[in-house]
């Protein structure tokens, strides 16, 4: 019983020594800027003390909002003399990390092949995230900033962004194409590399407005006008990627063949994006869509009885500039545009459109004329 006892004052003095060290000590690589970006940093700095000091139980940790919440929170027992001595392990390994990517990038300016180069930087942007992938900041920021405010140029930030992708969004996105068939009525199948985003921000209403979950039934007039795109890449785009965007609906009716076919409602080719740069918007498009629109935007129409539409948008990587000459929007195979300009097919995006209320006002805003009204006919042969 006496060993115990001495045994607990011992690891207390312990604890008690190694927090002073921890306070004691303001030099750190997590604290260190001048050979880290800003924006690994976090900028309140009332949150930052109550993430990695001591919280003030008569303030409560700022990072809650609800005042009553914020006094009711209590710290569990022995957590910061824990954290500190978690931290500073941690941020050691941190050291360890950057002291071998100086090494890497001495060894990446005396590199002589392509091959060498490639792996270098790899190897680089590797441990760039291994060094700040527990640091509490980065995991703050990834966790509670505006995801359109992360600094995505820095590996580590698109590391953790891409996990919550596959956690999620990814998941919601693939069940959808496959659900509504989009694939493979459209294409076949896909390997996503990148997380497409869409929303038409010139609704007024939120529910509009934000980004659209795939799969989500649209009226009329909340796609009246060009959709904002974003394309996140996770891995490092050094330069400019050149990407193709295509949307279009395959169930446009065709009386002749008793079927349907495929519309083009919009093409976009030659867009240049990066990791940071990766929004396609009405201030682009002002700017520069002359540029990269090869068909203007058109959106869908669906017809008084006909089926509920779907809008498939895909986004393509480039291996090379495409130059394309006039394409037909009716009876568009994106299959063959696919194969002939050798594009590769690494995101989607879709939604569902019916008749409503606002279709005659967007045909109208296109000139469309007016809308076919169809009969339901009770048949024995499926429609094919």
């Amino acid at each position: 019983m006496l060993q115990a006892k001495s045994g607990v004052r011992i690891a207390t003095r312990n604890v008690a020594s190694f927090s002073k060290r921890f306070q004691s000590t303001s030099s750190g690589i997590w604290t260190d800027f001048s050979k880290r970006s800003a924006s690994l940093k976090l900028n309140s700095p009332e949150v930052k003390q109550g993430l990695l000091h001591k919280i003030n139980p008569e303030e409560g940790p700022a990072s809650i909002s609800d005042y009553n919440r914020r006094l009711a929170y209590h710290s569990p027992e022995d957590i910061d003399e824990t954290f500190k001595q978690a931290y500073e392990l941690l941020q050691q390994e941190a050291e360890v990390k950057y002291k071998e990517i100086e090494g890497y990038k001495k060894r990446l300016g005396e590199a002589k092949s392509t091959k060498e180069v490639e792996f270098l930087k790899k190897s680089i942007d590797k441990l760039l995230v291994d060094a700040e992938v527990k640091n509490p900041e980065v995991l703050y920021n990834v966790e509670y900033t505006d995801v359109e405010l992360l600094d995505k140029s820095q590996p580590v930030y698109r590391h953790l962004l891409k996990e919550k992708w596959e956690a999620y969004d990814l998941m919601i996105t693939m069940q959808r194409l496959e659900q509504l068939h989009m694939i493979p009525d459209t294409l076949p199948t896909l390997d996503p590399k990148v997380d497409v985003k869409v929303k038409f921000p010139h609704n007024v209403k939120e529910e509009f407005a934000d980004w659209v979950v795939p799969g989500t039934v649209l009226p009329a007039f909340a796609v009246s006008q060009p959709p904002t795109i974003q394309i996140q890449e996770f891995e490092t785009v050094e330069e400019k990627n050149l990407y193709s965007i295509v949307l279009v609906n395959p169930d446009t009716p065709d009386l002749k063949t008793n079927s349907y076919s495929t519309t083009l409602q919009y093409g976009l080719a030659n867009v240049p994006l990066d990791n940071v740069d990766n929004v396609i918007d009405t201030s682009k498009l002002f700017s520069q869509g002359e540029k990269f629109t090869f068909k203007d935007y058109q959106p869908l129409v669906p017809e008084k009885n006909a089926q509920t539409q779907r809008a498939c948008l895909w986004v393509f990587r480039q291996s090379e500039e495409l130059t394309l000459g006039d394409i037909a929007r009716e009876n568009f195979d994106i299959r063959d545009f696919a194969s002939k300009n050798n594009l590769t097919a690494v995101g989607a995006h879709i939604w569902r459109q019916r008749f409503d209320r606002s279709v005659n006002y967007v045909r109208n805003k296109y000139g469309l004329g007016e809308g076919r009204v169809f009969r339901r006919v009770r048949g024995t042969a499926p429609v094919v």
